[in-house]
């Protein structure tokens, strides 16, 4: 194939190796998102199914032929066959972490730091981001729910290419031939990140509360909890809804406007000719369409189908502030 084939031949040959491929939106799109966010022309919702069950190889090559075509890359959906990648950001602690960590046969770079590819037990090894309580970012566990960008995307930032930092790629390394990563590799990550300011009890893990609500004070404060969150979701919009991937989404005055593809247009338009009736900002978050008001938990659930639970964890994830409390069941 002639180098303008690029993409389509890399997605062939990363899915015959058995990974599960994302298109990536190009780096010069006008929206949040572009350059790293799963999607065509805009970012799409419920890509992280490819995390548990792949795209056809037909659809893969469509991905691989579109961004040869019109611009945008390829993604790695992780968690699809155990695929894990860490993701080093944080310079001072590199040297570190590459003598702890288990060698990766492949890596790759971009604008900073590096991604290293491995394999393992995804039950075990689940999504983490590492930071200091100041909220630097250290390192980035990517397991099953996540993406990478892969070469020869060009990286939105500098506008040059990703590209690969070992001999081996994902090109010629099947999935069973990634280094296997020990279950607590969390865990050791998180001791030799301690000398860099990392600090676990200012992470923000939580448990759902079970068993006798509103009376007690332990689902009290789970309310409080919820409460917190949703407060604090309302004065950061930039820290999480850029990160939901919204149909269609752009900045408004005071917020963000886009479409609410979770549910059928009200007058029976195709997706793409739906107006963006859904508004996020300081009076409150709306689906115009429905008149349905949302809490940021709640908007959090539809745009990434996940639990209440799940929804609050993944927004606390991306807000600035610290308290850690954790409830035990």
């Amino acid at each position: 194939m002639s180098d303008s084939s690029a993409f389509e031949r890399a997605a062939l040959a990363m899915y015959g190796n058995g990974y599960s491929l994302l298109p990536i939106v190009p780096h010069n799109a006008p929206f949040e998102g572009r350059g790293k966010a799963p999607g065509t022309d805009y970012p799409m919702t419920g890509w992280q199914d490819y995390c548990t069950e792949r795209a056809s190889i037909h659809k893969t090559a469509a991905w691989g032929r579109r961004a040869d075509r019109c611009g945008g890359g390829l993604g790695l959906a992780c968690g699809f066959g155990g695929v894990v990648v860490i993701d080093i950001d944080f310079e001072p602690a590199m040297d570190a972490l590459l003598t702890m960590l288990p060698q990766s046969n492949v890596q790759k770079k971009g604008r900073k730091g590096i991604s290293l590819f491995y394999r393992g037990n995804t039950d075990a090894i689940r999504s983490r981001n590492f930071r200091t309580p100041e909220r630097i970012g250290l390192v980035d566990l990517l397991s099953e729910g996540k993406q990478t960008v892969l070469p020869p995307s060009i990286h939105p930032d500098t506008g040059e290419p990703y590209y690969w930092w070992t001999d081996d790629t994902l090109l010629d390394v099947s999935l069973d031939q990634l280094t296997e990563l020990p279950d607590d590799i969390a865990e050791r990550i998180g001791e030799a990140l301690k000398a860099y300011g990392y600090d676990p009890n200012f992470e923000r893990r939580y448990e759902p509360v079970l068993g006798e609500p509103c009376r007690s004070s332990a689902s009290q404060t789970a309310l409080n909890i919820y409460r917190q969150a949703n407060e604090d979701a309302m004065a950061n919009f930039d820290c999480w809804v850029p990160k939901l991937y919204l149909y269609k989404l752009r900045r408004k005055a005071g917020g963000f406007e886009a479409v609410a593809t979770w549910r059928q247009s009200g007058s029976g338009r195709s997706r793409e000719l739906r107006k963006r009736n859904l508004s996020v900002d300081r009076r409150g978050i709306k689906d115009f369409g429905t008149d349905e008001t949302y809490t940021p938990v709640d908007l959090v659930m539809k745009a990434r189908e996940l639990d209440k639970s799940a929804a609050l964890n993944w927004l606390l994830e991306q807000l600035p502030q610290e308290p850690l409390i954790i409830l035990r069941k």
